[in-house]
């Protein structure tokens, strides 16, 4: 059972802050510090009051509201799920608790000593073993994910002695922090649906930006990312891909949760490395053809690209490709200058809305996504060193004349997020030149 919370505010007039000024400030530790139980009368003449739970006991002078004060309900629903996570024993989470700071008027925290020395001016928030501190936020949700952020870097230090490279750091704090809230019932490392589900978080339209500026952040830039200075936005939303990427994928996943194994070491990302070096070409392509579809409710697993060694076409071939799936290798090497004709036939179920979507492989004109017929067949070449074009439209038939040598991939035109409701598979086949009856 957990301890009720308290509630205690008052007016907390200039004199009082320089009373407490005058009287000293309370020590605020660090990481590997000591922790100093924090003076809660003195927290009381400056209208900071104080909810306590298992695993977290809140100090905050905004006044009493259903989102503030089921914070520590919230964080309470996470310490376990971060222990199954990690591999956490039962045994060591019951002997820790977080102590967290949630501010509105920075003077009041200031004047008691309650800021981090040495980070007094962090921008949102910031934690160590013990502690975490975050300021007020524009949004409900908002105000959770940075509580579930901090809180992970709380508990990584605290239970597994680091938390790695600056990517990892960060992206598994989004990863964590970003969730599904609705009853009592929290659900972590969620992928969005929509936007509206998640209002100020953005991570998804800062990728969709830089992708259309051409600005996009290819793995290695991202892995580079310097933990010793303050992460812009757009590093936090780079970070949250790349870790959101890995742990949801069927094929990396299990690798990738080896890496808390190692948060402590100065080579982390060398082992990173080393764990993904024989496919690092397939990760580097799919990270890229992950982040330029990138949208809200992207499902990870069925867009996993289906690879197949490529081999030059001859003369004709034939394969099935299924509706319900991602980028799907046809195993046909085209060569650059050369043209090849392709024609698609079949009916599939594109979506579900009271009753099938049937479609063919011209698509359905009632909606588009990316500017082409839902449902359309669409293709695009992997080309030299692991690069993938942009997607072209070919439907029911195109004749295509690559630049370069490449594996032709095919898919059904759809959103990332809806393929779930996807049935059947077209076929599709393929000629050097042009088909020998035409």
């Amino acid at each position: 059972m957990y301890d009720q919370y308290s509630y205690r505010s008052c007016t907390c007039p200039a004199s009082i802050l320089w009373l407490l000024f005058y009287l000293g400030c309370g020590p605020i530790t660090l990481v590997g510090e000591e922790f100093v139980e924090p003076d809660r009368r003195r927290a009381e003449l400056v209208g900071i009051r104080e909810l306590n739970s298992q695993y977290l006991r809140l100090y905050t002078d905004l006044p009493k509201s259903p989102t503030v004060d089921e914070l520590p309900i919230v964080f309470d629903k996470a310490v376990p799920l971060w222990a199954e996570y990690f591999g956490i024993s039962d045994n060591r989470i019951q002997k820790w608790k977080m102590h967290a700071y949630v501010i509105r008027d920075r003077a009041k925290f200031s004047a008691l000593g309650w800021l981090p020395q040495g980070r007094p001016d962090f921008v949102n928030g910031f934690a160590n073993t013990q502690q975490l501190w975050m300021v007020e936020q524009p949004s409900d949700y908002y105000m959770r994910h940075l509580l579930l952020h901090e809180g992970t870097h709380g508990f990584m230090h605290a239970m597994l002695g680091g938390v790695g490279a600056g990517w990892y750091m960060e992206g598994m704090a989004e990863l964590f922090g970003t969730h599904h809230w609705q009853e009592g019932n929290l659900h972590l490392r969620w992928f969005p649906e929509v936007r509206q589900q998640v209002p100020m978080w953005g991570r998804v339209k800062l990728i969709q930006e830089a992708c259309y500026a051409e600005k996009a952040l290819g793995l290695q830039a991202v892995l580079s990312i310097d933990k010793r200075r303050t992460f812009s936005t757009e590093e936090y939303a780079w970070c949250w891909a790349l870790c959101k990427f890995l742990d949801a994928h069927p094929r990396w996943q299990k690798r990738f949760r080896q890496l808390p194994s190692h948060v402590a070491d100065r080579e982390f990302n060398d082992f990173f490395r080393e764990s993904f070096q024989k496919d690092w070409l397939e990760l580097r392509l799919e990270w890229q053809a992950y982040i330029r579809s990138l949208d809200y409710g992207y499902d990870i697993p069925r867009m996993v690209i289906r690879h197949r060694a490529g081999k030059p076409l001859e003369k004709t071939a034939t394969i099935k490709i299924a509706a319900d799936q991602g980028w799907q290798s046809t195993g046909w090497l085209l060569r650059g200058g050369k043209e090849y004709q392709i024609a698609a036939t079949g009916q599939y179920t594109i979506a579900y809305d009271t009753k099938p979507w049937l479609c063919e492989p011209g698509g359905v004109t009632l909606q588009y996504h990316a500017g082409q017929p839902l449902g359309k067949l669409v293709g695009a070449w992997r080309g030299e060193g692991g690069k993938f074009s942009h997607p072209v439209p070919i439907g029911l038939q195109a004749v295509l004349k690559p630049e370069h040598d490449g594996v032709l991939y095919l898919r059904v035109n759809d959103s990332p997020a809806r393929l779930s409701d996807n049935r059947g598979q077209l076929t599709a086949r393929i000629a050097l030149g042009r088909f020998p009856d035409d």
